[in-house]
This record gives C-alpha cells, sequence and structure tokens, in this order.
C-alpha cells in the first residue's frame, strides 16, 4: 500500500548520493583528460590495429582499474602506498613493461618492412591491461581519492559504485580516443606515417616509463 511521498530525511539522503556520485564522476573525467601510458597504447593501438583492438585496449585499461579499485577496498592498495619493497616491485615491472612496448614501437618505426597487422582485441586488451595493472600510481590515486567521498555513515555499496563509474569514465573517454585515431588509420597506416607515428608512441612510452621509474614512493 501506498503511504505518501517519501520523507524530507529521505529525498535529502537520495540528493547527497546523487551529488557525491555526480562530484566523483566529474573528478575521475578530470583525472582521465590527463594523458597517460593508458592513452598512449589506445591511440597505438587504433593507429596499427585498428578500431577493435583499440576499444579492447580501453577494456583493458578499465579493467585493470576495476582491480586496483577492489584492492584499495580491500586495502591492499594502503600496503603498496606502506611497503616500499612492494611499491618498488610493482613500480619496476611496470617500467620493464612499457620500456618493452616503447622499444617494439621504436624497432617498428626503424624498419622499413612493412609488419603484418590484424585486428588484434586479444593483444589491445592486455597491453592495456597490463599497463594499467602495473601502474602503481593507479593504486595510489584509488586509496587517495576513495575516502575523500565515503564517510562513516555511507551506504556500503557507494566504494563499489565508485570504482566502477571510475572505470566507466576511463572507458567512455579512451573509446573516444579510440574510435577518433582509427577513423584516420586508413591514412595514418601508410608506411611513411605509421613509422612517424610508431616513433613518437615508441618515444612517449618509453618517456613513460622513465617518468615511472624516477617517482618515488608517497
Amino acid at each position: 500500500m501506498w503511504t505518501g511521498f517519501p520523507g524530507a530525511g529521505t529525498v535529502d539522503r537520495f540528493h547527497g548520493m546523487l551529488t557525491t556520485l555526480l562530484t566523483f564522476a566529474g573528478v575521475a573525467w578530470l583525472a582521465t583528460l590527463v594523458p597517460g601510458p593508458d592513452t598512449a597504447v589506445v591511440v597505438k593501438n587504433a593507429v596499427v590495429k585498428g578500431r577493435r583492438a583499440a576499444v579492447a585496449a580501453a577494456a583493458g585499461c578499465s579493467t585493470g582499474q576495476l582491480a586496483w579499485g577492489a584492492a584499495a577496498m580491500a586495502g591492499v592498495a594502503a600496503v603498496l602506498a606502506s611497503s616500499v619493497v612492494a611499491f618498488s616491485v610493482v613500480k619496476w615491472v611496470g617500467v620493464a613493461y612499457l620500456f618493452y612496448l616503447g622499444v617494439r614501437s621504436l624497432r617498428s618505426a626503424a624498419s622499413r618492412q612493412e609488419p603484418v597487422q590484424t585486428q588484434g582485441k586479444a593483444g589491445g586488451y592486455r597491453e592495456g591491461l597490463l599497463v594499467n595493472a602495473l601502474n602503481p600510481k593507479t593504486a595510489l590515486f584509488m586509496s587517495a581519492l576513495l575516502p575523500q567521498f565515503v564517510t562513516p555513515d555511507s551506504p556500503g555499496w557507494l566504494p563499489a559504485a565508485l570504482v566502477v563509474i571510475t572505470a566507466f569514465v576511463s572507458f567512455t573517454w579512451m573509446s573516444g580516443y579510440a574510435l577518433l585515431f582509427a577513423k584516420f588509420g586508413d591514412v595514418m597506416r601508410r608506411p611513411r606515417v605509421r613509422r612517424l607515428v610508431d616513433g613518437a608512441m615508441g618515444t612517449v612510452l618509453v618517456g613513460f616509463g622513465a617518468r615511472l621509474a624516477a617517482s618515488q614512493q608517497p
């Protein structure tokens, strides 16, 4: 039986939760605007392999964010932030992988042989996942940001919702990059242009690896 309109307290709580979710989405979007290894991997896949591989790379990056978000809720990210050994292990594995991707792109740029490229969704997803999952800065970002929006009286579902919002915002924005650069893929995959793009993306990825190598545990 309908008992009347919801009370003022219920409406206020609803408005409060909606404001929290929208504010968090805005912060997550602003963070996504800053180019990083995720962006470089998505763009590289869009240019070299095409739209499907690039969207798969974006999905891999978002999966990594979901994993780090779950780790933050479980307290694993806090351990990473407090342990020099754990932070260093994840950091240097991530550095090695970024260098690997960057050097591979630079070698492709220097080669005069046209490589056979496929619409490798699995490869794109794997690259996106590993680049994000092996970046300790993602873990630190999640573990630092979530507590700013969660209070002791927040509903139990809120942290998970915030993590999902982060991944959704990232996937949506990165998919936009994927579609944009893949649209010009026929032009950008011409041998001379492709080598230039490979060289630029390889340099960017190595640069991100060097920056990660120079980073210190907060």
